[in-house]
């Protein structure tokens, strides 16, 4: 939300400008508060993978807020940081709604993004529409970068490289010889698949059946006698968390036995839907897991995930939702002010190193250059398999029958 002065042109709500000694005016009066919007699905689809980050991000906020809040050099002082966040039932139309509220009548600052891509492509429209930075976190498609929104950052890289750590994993031990794809047919799911089947190939591998099935999907039957006849090494899964706990159970049912089950989501909603002997071995992307050394904010999301409640194996995006915290807080620093147009120069080109690494955000699209590392469940954990230099273990090929 903006309104017009006539010395600066476009200026946040919630800021005022003070006049000076000669009728001009001088340095904007600062909030009490840095307010960020968001909504979280606390009911719905997601909510067995996400509901937990609204505790999250408001005990990162009491962290903040402990150490003196975020410092902003503009107002020459720290200010406290304050979450509004609303339930989204895991629907997009709902979610679209209740961020214009967030701005409308909450006159947020920033607005961070819902979970996954399927629901960030509308409510990111919002912040667009109203020219408030908007910071998609678990949310990688690269068609939201490619709509030439200049009010969008990210922290993800392109979804099409979402399993390239694997592939590279694969082609390095050169044991897989053939793989199937079978595909949820919305964004994030498609996008995947799509930079995954042809680097399969690149690798070498001999892609014997590409299947694609719907949201709503309950019986995979007809599906997994395709697979059965295809008979890959890999059965390669791109889908959520419970929609793959339902066709993994299903697939055991009708004696489907790859030498590798791979799932590009593969958390607590499939690990504890399944039962652990039946999840032994199962493949699949993770953002951060203990042992991982990465940047100077480890010991903070660790601390916030003991303070929450919750572990990375059982939320395997709540390191991700980290690094939406990471850029926030970055940029509100950089930026030094809650001036919108100031806030998103400091979001563009941003480069940090967040708890998984290196996190640069492309100046032109606002995409982010976070890929996942594969990783395998292992006497219930999870082990990071590569590359090298992340690897906290070695990958188990083929699954033991």
């Amino acid at each position: 939300m903006n309104r017009i002065c006539p010395h600066f042109g476009l200026v946040p709500v919630g800021l005022q400008l003070a006049p000076d000694a000669r009728g001009g005016v001088s340095q904007a009066k600062a909030p009490d508060v840095i307010l960020v919007g968001g909504t979280i699905s606390l009911t719905g689809s997601f909510a067995a993978e996400a509901a937990p980050f609204k505790k999250m991000m408001e005990n990162w906020a009491e962290m903040v807020n402990a150490k003196g809040g975020i410092p902003l050099k503009g107002y020459g002082k720290a200010l406290p940081l304050k979450f509004i966040i609303y339930d989204d039932g895991s629907k997009p139309d709902d979610a679209a709604k209740l961020y214009e509220k967030l701005v409308i009548e909450h006159d947020v600052h920033v607005l961070l993004g819902p979970y996954s891509s399927w629901m960030t492509v509308q409510a990111s429209a919002v912040g667009e529409k109203h020219q408030i930075p908007f910071i998609a976190v678990e949310a990688n498609a690269s068609m939201l970068y490619q709509r030439g929104f200049k009010w969008l950052v990210g922290a993800t890289d392109s979804g099409l490289k979402w399993s390239y750590h694997y592939f590279d994993m694969l082609k390095a031990e050169g044991k897989a010889k053939s793989i199937a794809f079978i595909v949820e047919d919305t964004p994030h799911p498609k996008e995947v698949a799509a930079g995954s089947i042809p680097k399969s190939r690149e690798i070498g591998l001999r892609v014997t059946l590409e299947e694609s099935f719907s949201i709503s999907t309950q019986d995979f039957t007809p599906i997994i006698s395709k697979v059965k006849a295809a008979d890959p090494d890999i059965v390669y899964v791109s889908t959520y968390h419970a929609r793959a706990a339902l066709f993994h159970k299903q697939a055991l049912q009708r004696g489907l036995s790859p030498r590798e089950f791979h799932y590009i989501h593969h958390g607590s909603a499939l690990r504890e839907s399944v039962g652990a002997k039946n999840a032994a071995f199962v493949t699949g992307e993770n953002w951060w897991m203990p042992g991982i050394k990465g940047g100077p904010n480890v010991p903070e999301f660790e601390e916030l995930l003991k303070k929450t409640g919750i572990a990375v194996q059982d939320y395997p995006e709540s390191p991700l939702r980290f690094m939406g915290f990471e850029i926030l807080r970055a940029a509100l620093e950089r930026a030094g002010t809650l001036d919108s147009h100031k806030l998103m120069a400091a979001l563009k080109g941003l480069a940090i190193i967040s708890i998984s690494g290196s996190l640069k955000i492309d100046p032109t699209t606002g995409q982010g250059s976070r890929n996942p590392f594969p990783t395998q469940i292992q006497d219930g954990k999870y082990v990071t398999l590569w590359p090298p230099v992340y690897a906290t273990g070695k990958h188990t090929y083929p699954r033991p029958l």
